[in-house]
Parts: C-alpha cells; sequence; structure tokens
C-alpha cells in the first residue's frame, strides 16, 4: 500500500471520527453544542483538505481509471451489503430487549439507565474514541511540523553551517 492511499485513509478516518463526535456532541446537547460545531467545523476543513490532495496526487487518466473501476464494483458491493443486512442487526441486549434502554437509547439519545454492563460498554466506546482522536491529533500536528520544516528547507536548501562539517574517517 502506498504512502498516498494510507493518507486518504487517514484523512477520511479522521473526517468519520469528527462527524460522529459532533453527532455526539448534539445528542449530549446544552453546552456540547459549541463542540458539535467545532467538530463539524472540522470536518468540512478536512473534506476540503482531502479534495484537494487528492486532486494533487492524481492524474486525468488515473482519475477516469479509478471511476471505471468504481462503477464496475460498486453494484456489487452495494449487493453484498444488502445480502448480509440481517447478519448485522443488533440484538435484542443492545436494542432494550431485555430491560432498560439499551445501548443504542442511552449512549446516543442520552440517558443513563441500561445497568453496569451497559455503562461500561459505553466507557470503553468514550475510552477508544478518545484514543483515536489523540492519535489523530498528533498526526494532523506533526504533518504540520513536516510542512514547516519542508519551507524552510525550501527557503534555505543547504544550511550555512554544512560547510564546516567534516567527513568522518574511515577505519
Amino acid at each position: 500500500m502506498s504512502l498516498k492511499i494510507i493518507h486518504i485513509v487517514f484523512v477520511g478516518s479522521a473526517i468519520l471520527l469528527a462527524l460522529f463526535f459532533g453527532g455526539w456532541c448534539l445528542a449530549q446537547g446544552g453546552g456540547y453544542t459549541v463542540g458539535a460545531v467545532l467538530s463539524f467545523a472540522v470536518a468540512a476543513a478536512l473534506v476540503w483538505y482531502g479534495i484537494w490532495f487528492w486532486r494533487k496526487i492524481t492524474t486525468p487518466e488515473e482519475e477516469w481509471a479509478r471511476r471505471r473501476k468504481l462503477f464496475r464494483t460498486l453494484p456489487v458491493v452495494v449487493a453484498a451489503w444488502f445480502a448480509s443486512e440481517p447478519a448485522a442487526w443488533a440484538c435484542r441486549a443492545c436494542y432494550g430487549g431485555l430491560g432498560g434502554e439499551g445501548v443504542a437509547g442511552s449512549f446516543f439519545g442520552g440517558g443513563g439507565g441500561g445497568g453496569g454492563m451497559l455503562n461500561a460498554a459505553r466507557a470503553g466506546a468514550l475510552l477508544l474514541l478518545g484514543a483515536v482522536f489523540l492519535i489523530q491529533i498528533a498526526l494532523v500536528l506533526f504533518f504540520f511540523y513536516l510542512r514547516r520544516r519542508a519551507r524552510r528547507l525550501r527557503t534555505d536548501p543547504v544550511p550555512p553551517w554544512w560547510s564546516t562539517v567534516e567527513e568522518p574517517l574511515k577505519s
């Protein structure tokens, strides 16, 4: 897998994370609305950046070949998704059939209830969401560092102290 594809995957996952976090903030209401607005703004900026990056790395011939391949495989993927949908339905415990309101109602719709097991699942999901968010922040900061370093090298490709460096002795 090339570095370009990995970059696109990370940008796509960052967009999904920002949208999920914004939706979660909206579901919480109150003071979380500011977090939702900021999260949706970050998602929009990431979409713009992803489009800009994709246009930068592809030629028109590559883009046409990618679209032809997508239009051939898209019906197969959609058919497989519809065929496997019953297997993806949640069990009665997740949707509240065993008492309590379940994960789907309590996690996204606010409110408590659900018992210790559901509270533990909710806390685990939030912990993993926070870990992914921190990793993506670190990646964004790393890309800003690389950008700053590339600009610095563009203006001064050879540092002035380089001429004083001696070649190491070979033993």
